[in-house]
């Protein structure tokens, strides 16, 4: 799948807006037990809130120190020091400190929450899921503490498949957008589960919500584009991707997917620019040269149709160029190993082609048409034995979908002598 929304970022951009309205009135969920903290106090911990939203999280634990150190029951300034040591990563110190802000008031929603989301970084799955629960059971409407539990079902979903966690996840996500309409990424992570459901159409829906709040989100673009493309609407298709590549104009997934998106309408060369863009912004990118090796592989096709062997000949040459440099960045990608002897096939330099199905079937002893291939070009090299042993593997592996194949290699292993 295309969607690789961050999730951790989002937990505490989400849950660092509802604390800062919450910092500069501190009176609004006060605990009744709580006094009301001196100015000063307040004055550090606002201080806090503005260094954490610009990213200085240093100055912001500094800040929330002094302001508990001020007034060591000032529940906000503590739950506030919990975020931030969440998000400068310092998780067994976040601990503590958010288990004093519930002790000092067990009625306040929020540090149970940011006690979820370290919990869920540290992949303790059910504690997160306890904590975001006693988050909603003192403030139900809390979109953030939804989202959160959203985040852990699709992980869980993510790691054992079991489809009854997505349900779950949709049930959260949709609760969260229910109460804060305005939350893009709970109606970003509700299109990645309706997309992962294969209900195209309401995440489509769904991309173009947070869309709308953010215009900005390039992996909404790219994820919305393969919608598009799945769903064979490939001018919205390419109309989103010149929109995430608007909005980041290095996203290497925008540059592959508008390169894919040229290749269906035949349009190589644009196609070739596209994946050179995403190669000259990463080097080490093996997918970007394996599709570079495929649109060289389509413009030879193209040439054979018109009679031109020479030119054939020649964006084959680039294509197993291509191929090979995918291959050095990955030397287990046997997808890319077997183009180049298919390459070397069509080039009739059939031991050439020999040798890279042979290493094809070597690092996916499961490739049927691998086997298949390396029978057929080792029969035109004469190597009966080595045919055969290649049609006798490829028979073995039961390949679906294949079944004329098979009864071929089945006549022609009678026709070699039988399996060894």
């Amino acid at each position: 799948m295309a969607y690789a929304c961050k999730h951790k970022p989002l937990v505490l951009v989400a849950l660092f807006l509802a604390l800062f309205s919450f910092a500069i009135n501190p009176a609004h969920a006060w605990g009744k037990k709580a006094k009301k903290p001196s100015e000063r106090a307040i004055l550090h911990n606002n201080k806090g809130v503005t260094a954490l939203y610009q990213g200085d999280t240093e100055r912001a634990i500094f800040e929330f120190k002094t302001a508990t150190e001020l007034n060591p029951k000032y529940v906000e300034a503590w739950s506030n020091l919990g975020l931030a040591y969440k998000q400068k990563g310092r998780l067994e110190d976040a601990i503590p400190v958010l288990e004093e802000a519930i002790k000092l008031d067990r009625k306040f929603p929020a540090p149970y929450n940011v006690l979820g989301t370290v919990y869920f970084s540290q992949k303790k799955y059910k504690d997160a899921l306890r904590y975001f629960n006693k988050a909603l059971r003192y403030n139900s409407k809390y979109s953030d503490a939804h989202y959160n539990s959203g985040l852990v079902y699709f992980e869980q979903y993510q790691r054992s498949k079991d489809k009854s966690l997505l349900e779950d996840a949709v049930q959260s996500f949709t609760e969260a957008t229910k109460i804060n309409s305005e939350h893009q990424y709970a109606h970003l992570k509700l299109a990645n589960v309706y997309q992962e459901l294969k209900d195209y159409e309401k995440a489509i829906i769904r991309y173009k919500l947070a869309l709308e709040i953010d215009p900005n989100l390039t992996n909404a673009w790219n994820n919305l584009a393969e919608l598009y493309t799945k769903t064979g609407q490939t001018v919205k298709a390419q109309q989103a991707l010149n929109h995430a590549l608007t909005s980041d104009p290095d996203s290497s997934e925008a540059h592959l997917n508008m390169g894919l998106n040229y290749l269906k309408d035949n349009n190589i060369k644009m196609a070739i620019k596209e994946f050179n863009a995403v190669i000259l912004e990463n080097p080490t990118n093996e997918l970007a040269y394996f599709n570079t090796g495929f649109a060289f592989y389509k413009m030879a096709m193209q040439a054979k149709e018109q009679g031109d062997s020479s030119k054939m000949n020649s964006a084959l040459e680039q294509s197993n160029k291509a191929y090979l440099s995918a291959y050095k960045l990955r030397p287990n990608y046997p997808e890319a190993i077997y183009n180049i002897g298919y390459n070397y096939q069509l080039l009739k330099n059939y031991s050439e082609a020999a040798t890279w199905y042979a290493k094809a079937t070597q690092i996916d002893k499961t490739f049927a048409k691998a086997f298949y291939s390396l029978g057929s070009v080792q029969q035109i090299l004469k190597n009966n034995q080595k045919a055969a042993e290649a049609y006798c593997a490829f028979v073995d592996l039961k390949p679906e979908n294949m079944d004329s194949d098979v009864k071929t290699a089945k006549d022609l292993i009678k026709n070699l002598g039988g399996c060894p």
